[in-house]
């Protein structure tokens, strides 16, 4: 039982904690997405969350835009995101097609996978 006690205390000492931050210039419900999706993949990759943890701050840029022609024409988004502790920086290039940028923006989140194999390179850095 002691060595069980001993085994919880010291996971729990050593372990690292993130707040995720997001870019302000990133559309509100993309960010709500965004910082959803980079804490699940913090916590896959057996990290924790707290407000007090470590700074992950998370950016976009959009490196490709266009309209498709027509009269319902869409927004194609093509889009860069960083996230970066300082010493770690993980790049995520993502696609969203959208009524407008900001919806273009949301489903290009959604794509996002917490476990992409990009997401797993970022995290064997944080480690």
């Amino acid at each position: 039982m002691m060595a069980a006690l001993l085994l919880l205390l010291s996971t729990g000492l050593f372990a690292q904690s993130y707040h995720v931050v997001v870019s302000p210039d990133i559309p509100a419900d993309a960010a709500a997405l965004l910082t959803q999706r980079v804490g699940q993949m913090l916590q896959a990759g057996g990290f924790s969350l707290a407000d007090d943890g470590t700074p992950i701050t998370v950016t976009g840029a959009v490196t490709d835009r266009m309209e498709t022609p027509g009269s319902m024409s869409q927004v194609v988004l093509q889009i860069e995101i960083k996230a970066s502790t300082g010493t770690s920086e993980g790049v995520f290039p993502l696609k969203g097609v959208g009524a407008d940028e900001a919806d273009a923006w949301l489903r290009a989140v959604k794509q996002f996978l917490p476990r992409s194999k990009a997401a797993q390179a970022f995290l064997e850095q944080l480690k």
